[in-house]
């Protein structure tokens, strides 16, 4: 049995180097600015998503 061959990823975001994931991260901050207006169980939610994308993020720098 032969490995699926990965396909190309994602396709580049126009801007400058990095501009995806800078939007990535600055929308998981703004997300964080309005937690206290939410429900516990939406807020457990948005710490959640930001704790994910700041761990991708670290992690693709981590590796260049």
């Amino acid at each position: 049995m032969t490995s699926p061959v990965p396909g190309p990823g994602p396709a580049p975001v126009p801007g400058p180097p990095g501009a995806g994931v800078l939007g990535r991260v600055e929308a998981a901050v703004a997300a964080l600015g309005e937690v206290a207006s939410l429900p516990l169980r939406q807020q457990v939610s948005v710490y959640a998503d930001a704790h994910r994308t700041l761990q991708e993020t670290l992690g693709t720098i981590e590796e260049r």
